[in-house]
């Protein structure tokens, strides 16, 4: 158990002075394998083991997927087709920001994605209508952490694979909070604008014709949230089949599009082999570091500090969440998860929360963290793609926790926005 507190504090000191988090935990985890003279082999089987699995495979695929569309410009035939329908009110254009991010969500599976893909598009067409650079790239963010709720997700493939859930179950349980967190978004952003706090300009005028144009054009990307969404919601694929589909469709689209380029095929692989060797690094080797965390019993040392404390469910879902937020702060979503979720798990379980439920509260709290200083990497993502001051960037997307804040706290505490529609399909 000391060995595992001596791990903690070693993977902190190195994180402190400057180490990447993947070299942090493997240097961590190799010394308390030294100091608990346990065999050196367990690092390179349990990292190997670690991304092992069939349900990992479902990763590279859906990442595959949303940088083919980015590349095949396919996220501008979205874009467009958002202006059409709800450009013509006020602050439309901030509106159509969330909108493109939800219809988006259901290609990409993750937040970076959409920040990378929508986020140039969003911003440049929000700052020619008159909106500061900072205003707009805060949205911009905000709205991103719905691209790793709404499945596919690659978020929640990486909590189905650690807690030993359904991925399936668990993607139907993000719909509803996806399009929860876009409501609160909506609400505020419409609320900024008419009392006056945030600068908008004149509403475009509302055509029925250009609805319909920009239908015509972007019918294909339209389809794609349904073509992904629709086989794995209606049981007919698996979410890594399903992974499959979407990339060969994405494919299909640039090709219908004119956009089918060596160039962009590749500049498409080239970002997906980069971000899926990262994520499937860091499961390796978080997997060897979880097993330093089972040997040494610290699910058990902390359930029962935590329990000690209290065995409300609502108020250790309530200290949960500080402590989740404050450790996005500081680390990135991956490697809290897999510190995290064997730790967790114990308590959870014993409490009788599902876990299903608290996959979508922990994912969507370390999404909060993606977009939190100093370590929120969508903060430096839009800074580089925006070209804004990362300052201007943090000071304005304080005020999108609001919304984001409340969001969390009824997904949190109000299970049933997550777990109905999973009940509803099961009957």
């Amino acid at each position: 158990m000391i060995l595992g507190i001596v791990m903690f504090v070693v993977f902190l000191i190195l994180l402190a002075v400057g180490f990447p988090v993947s070299f942090a935990m493997i240097l961590s985890t190799l010394l308390a394998l030294l100091l608990g003279n346990y065999s050196l082999e367990v690092f390179p089987i349990q990292t190997v083991e670690g991304i092992y699995g069939y349900t990992l495979l479902a990763v590279p695929l859906f990442i595959l997927a949303g940088n083919l569309m980015n590349s095949a410009g396919i996220t501008q035939k979205i874009f467009d087709f958002c202006v059409a329908i709800i450009g013509f009110v006020r602050g439309g254009l901030a509106q159509v920001n969330i909108l493109a991010s939800v219809i988006f969500a259901g290609i990409s599976g993750t937040a970076v994605g959409d920040q990378a893909g929508l986020g140039a598009i969003e911003m440049k067409a929000m700052v020619e209508k008159g909106y500061s650079k900072g205003y707009s790239a805060a949205l911009v963010l905000a709205s991103s952490v719905i691209g790793g709720i709404i499945p596919p997700s690659v978020p929640l493939i990486v909590y189905a694979y650690l807690a030993e859930v359904s991925v399936e179950e668990l993607f139907i349980a993000g719909v509803i909070p996806g399009l929860f967190i876009a409501l609160t978004l909506g609400i505020f952003v419409y609320i900024q604008i008419v009392s006056g706090r945030t600068e908008a300009p004149e509403a475009s005028e509302f055509k029925i014709s250009y609805v319909g144009t920009t239908f015509k054009k972007g019918f294909f990307a339209l389809l794609a949230p349904v073509v992904i969404l629709g086989g794995m919601l209606g049981g007919i694929v698996t979410p890594t089949e399903a992974g499959a589909i979407a990339a060969a469709y994405a494919i299909i689209c640039a090709a219908i599009y004119k956009e089918f380029t060596f160039k962009n095929l590749k500049e498409g692989f080239l970002a997906s082999v980069s971000s899926t060797a990262l994520i499937m690094f860091l499961v390796g080797v978080g997997t060897a570091m979880g097993w330093i965390i089972s040997a040494e019993q610290l699910p058990q040392l902390l359930s029962d500090v935590l329990l000690y404390m209290t065995e409300n469910k609502y108020v250790m879902l309530l200290i949960i969440n500080i402590l989740l937020l404050a450790l996005g702060a500081v680390m990135e979503g991956i490697p809290i998860k897999l510190i995290m979720v064997p730790i967790l798990l114990p308590i959870i379980d014993s409490l009788g929360i599902d876990r299903v439920h608290f996959g979508i509260v922990m994912s969507y709290n370390l999404l909060l963290g993606m977009i939190t200083p100093p370590v929120g990497i969508g903060l430096y993502v839009i800074s580089k793609v925006g070209k804004v001051k990362f300052e201007e960037v943090v000071k304005g997307v304080l005020p999108f926790y609001i919304p984001l804040i409340i969001a969390l706290i009824l997904i949190t505490f109000f299970p049933q926005i997550s777990l109905w529609l999973p009940s509803l399909l099961a009957d």
